[in-house]
């Protein structure tokens, strides 16, 4: 039975809290972690006469939130602020005060290492850390690497409440290869007239995708994307953070709604994923909030095949040796050797300028550091097997089971044997001759140590490897030889 977080951090809990304290909350989504502080966390503030900062990073998420405490008259209590905007207060102003609150609850605190795009995450992070005369809650369904940094490298202790994550709404996970599915599963979803959203990592790729089938679709990015934002409709996407739902076929964004955002709608069948980071993955799949036990989705996931996992083991090293060099030299030594990428992957930055000595102080931004530490890990335990990454995914959405094994699809694998089979039904009882034999072997496409393969014999072995109940016999009528495609019975 599904456990809210309000069930596991009571009101008991709560009054055990002191100052100084730092509480995580990991639990999935929907599981009731922002229910909890706008209901349980308010009650108890409200009758100490304390005050709470709700820290958040997606404007979308703010605009949410802040219409549903206004709604519910809680903007007596709750602050509602992004990340950002203390980032830009400390770097600007040098302060952000805090001292009106006596609550700092930051909402997917995976963001101080999940936010590639913004260098500053440590300024925010650093600020909350050093309020210890303030009690602070960090919640996320994807905290885990942020709570080994906290516990691990930063030696904090922390007070962790831990609610297990449910994956049984996924009815069927599917991986596919190529970005040609993408067209394929949206035409399904017109046909049938289904709801799908589209994660897609690449706004210009999500654009492109728009265009194709705007009259079907919802098209949303990052307001601070200058080249795409301005196709967004704003209206539009104001209405579905309200109504929680959208009404057109297909929502295509960009990771920009990976997290707060809910989307409540029994006819969103289908979760479709071009997204590389395995965290920001299961957000965006909490998008989708489960209404009951009938309620369910099926899972597309772009695969990463072992050879791209080993280029992305071998970038992060390249990033992380900027670090591990840093360690070992002066900063004009490392600067020496990375004169124009010293801060191209944010994980080195310059601080603290020395005017009279005309030299800057360079720091290694250990928040990033680790996360590349952890990716690295991660990536080299799905490389020790084939199909390493699709294996390690659906292990975690519970799709292995030691006795039956793996239960995800393939999807480009199977779309191609059912046309296969639509084919091959197609030509049952045909004389194929040499042209229509040479179809036959490109339509099978066999290939055995990167040779296709053209006998008869070998395409069969191919049929049956596949289960696809056809044979190909070889007949002679006179001096002409030919082949005849019949099906086995069941």
């Amino acid at each position: 039975m599904k456990k809210w977080v309000s069930e596991v951090v009571t009101q008991d809990e709560i009054k055990k809290w002191s100052n100084g304290d730092i509480i995580t909350i990991s639990a999935g989504t929907g599981a009731g972690k922002s229910r909890f502080i706008k209901v349980s966390l308010y009650a108890h503030a409200k009758r100490q006469g304390k005050k709470i900062l709700f820290l958040i990073h997606r404007t979308n998420c703010v605009n949410q939130f802040q219409m549903e405490i206004e709604k519910d008259y809680k903007t007596d209590i709750i602050d509602i602020k992004t990340y950002q905007h203390i980032e830009a207060k400390i770097r600007y102003d040098k302060n952000f005060d805090f001292s009106e609150y006596q609550y700092i609850v930051c909402d997917e605190f995976h963001y101080f290492m999940q936010d590639y795009f913004n260098k500053y995450t440590d300024i925010s992070l650093n600020a909350i850390l050093n309020q210890t005369d303030k009690i602070r809650i960090f919640m996320s369904a994807t905290g885990d690497v942020m709570e080994k940094y906290l516990s691990g490298f930063k030696k904090i202790d922390v007070t962790p409440y831990k609610i297990s994550i449910d994956y049984n709404f996924i009815r069927k996970l599917i991986f596919f290869n190529k970005d040609e599915t993408f067209e394929q599963v949206i035409q399904q979803a017109i046909d049938e007239n289904k709801k799908a959203i589209f994660f897609i990592d690449s706004a210009e790729k999500a654009y492109n995708l728009y265009k194709k089938y705007k009259e079907h679709c919802l098209f949303n990015c990052s307001k601070h994307n200058d080249k795409y934002y301005k196709y967004v409709d704003e209206e539009k996407i104001n209405q579905m953070l309200l109504k929680e739902r959208f009404e057109e076929n297909i929502l295509i964004t960009t990771t920009c709604l990976d997290t707060g955002v809910n989307i409540i709608d029994k006819d969103l069948y289908c979760i479709f994923c071009d997204v590389k980071d395995i965290r920001t993955l299961i957000q965006c799949i909490g998008r989708k909030r489960i209404q009951d036990k009938d309620d369910k989705i099926e899972l597309y996931i772009k695969s990463v095949n072992n050879k791209q996992l080993g280029g992305m083991i071998t970038e992060l090293n390249k990033r992380m040796d900027m670090a591990r060099y840093l360690k070992d030299h002066s900063a004009h030594e490392y600067i020496e050797k990375y004169p124009r990428d010293y801060d191209k992957y944010c994980i080195v930055y310059a601080d603290k300028a020395d005017k009279e000595k005309d030299t800057v102080n360079l720091n290694i931004n250990y928040l990033i550091y680790i996360k590349y530490v952890m990716d690295c890990a991660t990536y080299q335990q799905m490389v020790k097997e084939e199909f390493g990454y699709c294996k390690f995914m659906a292990r975690m959405f519970g799709f292995y089971d030691p006795y039956q094994g793996y239960d995800y699809v393939l999807f480009d694998e199977e779309y191609k044997n059912n046309n296969l089979m639509e084919y091959l039904d197609s030509i049952i009882g045909h004389k194929l001759l040499k042209e229509n034999q040479k179809e036959l072997i490109e339509k099978i496409d066999l290939k055995v140590n990167g040779r296709q393969q053209r006998s008869y014999k070998k395409l069969n072995e191919g049929l049956e490897m596949i289960k696809l109940p056809f044979v190909i016999l070889p007949k002679k009528s006179g001096n002409v030889r030919y082949w005849i495609v019949e099906k086995i019975a069941n």
